[in-house]
């Protein structure tokens, strides 16, 4: 049970948690400053738009900064060379930052549900003020797969994201989630649906451009250009 509060205690609270940046200076303007404690970000799109790019440099800016984060891996696309490449690419000595990263693979939804309840239970993964899933729903669609088991598949989802919305409040710790597409009438779609929308607190598009990569809050509109490069989105 979550300790009783009043609302002026909530907002202290909250004020205290850290906001980590994303990266790019574009993105934070789009995110207020970046992927802040208690709060959980979507980030969505098809294949080669970015996605596992801001993953990566979230946990990169994150150790930077001298915090730890952790970052669960549900694809297999953690690489640690590419981490150094990305830090010797905006002048950062490597030596040290992949020692604050925490890395967890998980093979089955049960399993990634699991990580983020034994959040405070595990030594490594207590400590991590960052946490960046890549990607959110890979494992619900497939070890809950078509449409006869969307019920149940939407239901362990709405679970899992109550949770990590429940940890990151009570922890205050930011949460940075990647999410694959379908293809929607007017634009791309994220798996998960309103299941996901309705628990995350920002929801944002991701999209190619050429050598650049356009970024929109669906909530607001509000749509910025980055441009990606050896670093990763700038």
């Amino acid at each position: 049970m979550t300790p009783e509060l009043t609302g002026a205690d909530v907002v202290k609270r909250t004020a205290s948690f850290p906001t980590f940046s994303s990266g790019s200076v574009t993105l934070d303007g789009l995110l207020e400053g970046g992927y802040r404690g208690g709060r959980l970000v979507e980030v969505h799109g098809r294949s080669n738009t970015g996605k596992t790019q801001l993953a990566m440099q979230a946990v990169l800016c994150a150790a930077w900064k001298g915090k730890k984060a952790l970052f669960v891996d549900t694809e297999g696309t953690f690489r640690p060379e590419r981490l150094v490449g990305m830090a010797e690419a905006r002048g950062w000595n490597p030596a040290g930052l992949l020692e604050r990263i925490v890395y967890l693979r998980t093979d089955s939804f049960v399993e990634q549900m699991e990580a983020v309840a034994k959040m405070n239970a595990r030594r490594a993964t207590s400590v991590c003020s960052l946490v960046v899933v890549d990607t959110l729903t890979r494992n619900f669609t497939i070890g809950l797969p078509g449409r006869s088991n969307l019920a149940e598949r939407q239901g362990a989802l709405d679970v899992y994201l109550s949770e990590t919305a429940r940890d990151a409040y009570l922890s205050g710790r930011a949460y940075l989630l990647t999410n694959r597409v379908t293809f929607g009438p007017l634009h791309d779609v994220a798996i998960g649906g309103t299941t996901v929308e309705q628990m995350v607190h920002a929801s944002i598009l991701l999209e190619r451009e050429g050598g650049s990569v356009r970024a929109t809050k669906l909530s607001t509109g509000q749509s910025v250009l980055a441009s990606m490069n050896k670093a990763g989105l700038d």
